[in-house]
């Protein structure tokens, strides 16, 4: 079994106990949001607008905006290259592309979908500044392969 040499009495213990409380007082409040508030609304380098906000106990992010490929509309652009035949048909406009996303200390970490590609992979998103996300995507093939984007704040 796991002993720690520190002993839990003093100043380590106290600072411990400090530090275990001001959690219980963070996760305490309903949204566990102990990462930076990534809320607003975001561009993505291909011109496609996201909006992120409130989905529950943490944040989640749509798409409400987009440049849609030749002959098709923001209203009738599909999810054409999904991976998934069955979600092939689902509007883009109003899709989820950044879900199950929980809190770290200096980020967050979820899922993100990618509709020009048709897959999802896992996600971590994290504030550089006032006005931009990091937003890298990571999928394991034989290692992990990852992309980041910098999305701009748009309001």
């Amino acid at each position: 079994m796991f002993r720690s040499h520190l002993s839990h009495t003093g100043f380590v213990g106290k600072f411990l106990q400090a530090g275990l409380v001001a959690s219980g007082i963070v996760f305490a409040g309903g949204t566990a949001w102990a990462a930076p508030d990534i809320t607003g609304t975001w561009r993505t380098p291909e011109g496609a607008v996201i909006r992120i906000a409130d989905c529950g106990k943490v944040p989640c992010g749509k798409i409400v905006n987009f440049n849609p490929p030749k002959g098709h509309t923001v209203h009738s652009t599909r999810d054409a290259k999904n991976r998934d035949a069955s979600k092939r048909n689902r509007k883009v406009l109003g899709l989820t592309v950044l879900w199950r996303m929980k809190p770290e200390s200096n980020s967050w970490r979820g899922r993100v979908y990618d509709p020009r590609r048709g897959f999802s992979a896992n996600a971590t998103i994290r504030k550089t500044g006032g006005s931009k996300l990091e937003v890298r995507g990571c999928v394991r093939v034989v290692f992990n392969v990852c992309e980041k984007e910098i999305w701009q704040k748009v309001n």
